[in-house]
């Protein structure tokens, strides 16, 4: 994912101006929020440009650590943030941060759909060794044609949520948040 992709994102502009909608980054923040979450401490998986991680920054005083597996994109992220910020792919740096025993009060990732569908509760399951909370908006939008270069698991939120629960996360009030 370079440049180009970031300067048109799912086809519809720049990332810049999209992240937010496309990110749920505003709707995890709400609902931590309303559950009264305490959170210290977040792993970003697939930070893009780094405007989640500033965002998650702001709403609850952390840094986050995490990683984004765009060269291009991590080097847009602001020095202070991007040194938490790994440049990797989202399955090694989770058996990275296993090997490393972190954990993390929440997870956020809007970047599951780049995994193949086989992966995914493989993936879940080291993730729930690795985090209390999961926030996971799932997206079934038709923005990638088939054939684009970046392969993409689109699937109701239903699919999304069997493989959360296969994976030994439980459901909470929210269809977005697995504890």
């Amino acid at each position: 994912m370079d440049r180009a992709y970031f300067e048109n994102y799912c086809g519809e502009g720049p990332y810049e101006e999209l992240y937010q909608l496309y990110s749920g980054i505003d709707h995890c923040i709400r609902i931590v929020e309303h559950f009264r979450l305490r959170i210290r401490s977040v792993c970003v998986l697939g930070a893009a440009t780094g405007q989640v991680v500033r965002d998650l920054r702001q709403a609850w005083h952390v840094r986050p650590y995490g990683c984004e597996i765009s060269r291009w994109a991590h080097t847009q992220i602001p020095p202070r943030d991007r040194e938490r910020i790994a440049c990797a792919d989202m399955r090694a740096y989770m058996q990275s941060c296993l090997r490393r025993r972190l954990h993390f009060d929440l997870i956020f990732s809007n970047s599951l759909v780049y995994l193949p569908a086989n992966e995914i509760e493989p993936f879940l399951r080291g993730c729930r060794e690795l985090g209390d909370y999961f926030h996971f908006l799932s997206s079934t939008s038709e923005a990638f044609e088939p054939g684009d270069r970046y392969r993409v698991t689109l699937r109701p939120r239903g699919w999304w949520r069997r493989r959360f629960l296969a994976a030994g996360f439980r459901s909470t009030r929210s269809p977005y948040l697995f504890q």
